[in-house]
C-alpha cells in the first residue's frame, strides 16, 4: 500500500504537467479553431472563392515546407527531452542554439529554391502583383516560423508546454485582429499573411523574454557546443528514419497541393470546406499523442515499461472511442454544419460528408499508435506501414479522381485502411509497447 502511493506520488508532477499541457494545448487549439471558423467566411466574402483556394494552397505550401527537416524536428525533441530529464543544463542550451541554427538555415535555402523555381512553377501567379507581395510576406513567415520552432521544441522537452502554448495563444489573438483589420481596409492577400508575421513575431518575443528570465537563459550562441556531437545523432539512423517518417506523413497530407495541380482554385475551396471540420477533429485528437510524447520519452528513458502498456491501452481505446462519435455526427449532420457555416458555398450531398467521416476516423485512431513509434523510435515498422499507406492512396487516387472528383482523397483514405493500413498500424502500437519491454529483458 505504501509503496502504491509512494509511486502516485512519485508521478504526481508529471501528470499535473501533462494535465496542464493537455489543456491549454485543447485551449490554444481550440482559440485557433474558432478563428479559423470565423474568418473562413470572411475571407470567401472579400477575397473570394478563386482566391481563398489560392490563400488555401499557400498555407498547405508553407506546412509541406516541413518536408525537408522533419529529421531535425524529431531527432531534437528525443535530443532535447533527453536532457532535459537528467537536468543536463548545458547540453541543454547546446540543443537549443544548435536546433535555432539549423531550422533558420533550412527556412533561409526553402525560400531561396521557391524563388529560383516560382517562375517555372507559378508563371501566372508570378505576374499578379498582389499574388507576389503575399508570397515574399509568406516567406518572411516561414523563416519566423522556423526559428521559433526550437523554442517550441525546447518548452516541450521542460514538460512546459502549458508556457509555450499560452504564448501561442497570443500570437493567434494578434494575429486574428490583423487580419481583421486587413480584410476591411482591403488588403486582400497580403493583409492576411501580413497578419501571419505579426503573430508569430509577437509569439517569438514572448518567448525570448521567458528565457531571459529563466535560469537556464536559453539563447542563440557561437559556437555550439559539441556542435559536431549532436548534427552526427541527428543526422544518423535516427535522424534518416526521421526524415524518410516525415516526407510519408507530409506527402499523405498533401491534398491541396495535388488538388491544385490537378484542377483550379475553386475546386480547392470546395474540397478545403468540406475536409475543415473532420481536420479540425483530426487535430484536436493528435494533440493527445503529441503533448503525450515527451512523457513517453521520459517513461522510456527511466524504463518504466509498465506504465508505457497501460498508457497505451488507454489512449487508443479514448481516441477510438472520441472519434468514432465525431464521426458518426459528421456522416449523419455534416452537411447541415457546413451549410451553417458558410451557407450556399457548402458541398452538397451526403455522400462526400459520409466519406469524410470515415477518412477523419481512420486518421485520428491510428495516430495513436504512431505517435508512440515515432516517440520511442520503433522507426522502421513505422515507415514501412506509412509507405504503404502512401503508395495504396496514391495508386487510388489516380485511378478514381475522374469520377469522384475533389473527395477522392477521402475515397481513397477510407478504402486503403479498411483492406489493410488500419490494422497494420494497430500491430504498431502493439510491437513498439513488445520491443520495449523486451529492450528492458535484454539490458
Amino acid at each position: 500500500m505504501h509503496s502504491r502511493i509512494a509511486a502516485l506520488r512519485a508521478r504526481l508532477p508529471v501528470n499535473r504537467n501533462y494535465a496542464h499541457a493537455l489543456m491549454t494545448g485543447y485551449g490554444l487549439m481550440g482559440v485557433t479553431i474558432v478563428i479559423q471558423l470565423v474568418l473562413v467566411p470572411l475571407y470567401l466574402t472579400h477575397l473570394g472563392k478563386e482566391k481563398f483556394g489560392i490563400l488555401a494552397m499557400i498555407m498547405a505550401a508553407n506546412n509541406y515546407a516541413a518536408i525537408g527537416i522533419t529529421w531535425l524536428s524529431g531527432g531534437m525533441a528525443r535530443i532535447l527531452a533527453e536532457r532535459a530529464a537528467v537536468e543536463d543544463i548545458e547540453g541543454f542550451k547546446a540543443g537549443y542554439a544548435f536546433a535555432k541554427w539549423l531550422y533558420v538555415a533550412y527556412a533561409v535555402l526553402a525560400v531561396t529554391l521557391f524563388w529560383i523555381v516560382a517562375p517555372w512553377l507559378l508563371p501566372k501567379a508570378i505576374e499578379n502583383k498582389e499574388i507576389v507581395i503575399a508570397l515574399a510576406l509568406a516567406s518572411l513567415y516561414l523563416i519566423l516560423l522556423y526559428e521559433y520552432n526550437a523554442d517550441r521544441a525546447a518548452f516541450n522537452a521542460r514538460h512546459w508546454q502549458a508556457k509555450g502554448n499560452l504564448r501561442e495563444l497570443i500570437g493567434q489573438v494578434f494575429f486574428a485582429t490583423g487580419v481583421l483589420i486587413g480584410l476591411f481596409a482591403g488588403w486582400g492577400l497580403p493583409g492576411v499573411i501580413a497578419a501571419q508575421v505579426v503573430g508569430i513575431l509577437t509569439t517569438r518575443a514572448l518567448a525570448w523574454y521567458f528565457w531571459r528570465q529563466d535560469a537556464w537563459r536559453l539563447a542563440w550562441m557561437k559556437p555550439v557546443a559539441d556542435f559536431k556531437g549532436l548534427w552526427q545523432r541527428v543526422s544518423g539512423k535516427m535522424g534518416r528514419d526521421y526524415v524518410i517518417y516525415g516526407v510519408l506523413l507530409l506527402t499523405l497530407q498533401a491534398d491541396v497541393l495535388l488538388l491544385g495541380w490537378l484542377t483550379d482554385p475553386e475546386t480547392v475551396a470546395s474540397y478545403y470546406l468540406l475536409w475543415r471540420m473532420p481536420e479540425v477533429v483530426i487535430l484536436l485528437l493528435w494533440r493527445i499523442p503529441g503533448s503525450y510524447g515527451p512523457f513517453l520519452i521520459a517513461m522510456d528513458a527511466r524504463e518504466e515499461h509498465q506504465a508505457l502498456q497501460k498508457n497505451y491501452q488507454r489512449g487508443l481505446y479514448l481516441m477510438i472511442g472520441v472519434a468514432g462519435f465525431a464521426a458518426v455526427i459528421y456522416g449523419l449532420a455534416g452537411q447541415y454544419i457546413v451549410s451553417m457555416w458558410v451557407g450556399e458555398n457548402a458541398p452538397l450531398g451526403y455522400i462526400p460528408y459520409a466519406l469524410a467521416a470515415s477518412a477523419m476516423f481512420f486518421l485520428a485512431v491510428a495516430r495513436w499508435p504512431s505517435g508512440i513509434a515515432y516517440s520511442l523510435v520503433n522507426t522502421q515498422p513505422l515507415i514501412r506501414v506509412a509507405a504503404v499507406e502512401l503508395s495504396a492512396k496514391w495508386i487510388l487516387f489516380l485511378l478514381l479522381f475522374a469520377d469522384f472528383g475533389y473527395f477522392t482523397p477521402m475515397l481513397a483514405t477510407t478504402i486503403v485502411h479498411c483492406l489493410l493500413v488500419f490494422y497494420l498500424y494497430l500491430w504498431l502500437g502493439r510491437n513498439t509497447i513488445s520491443t520495449t519491454r523486451w529492450h528492458k529483458n535484454a539490458v
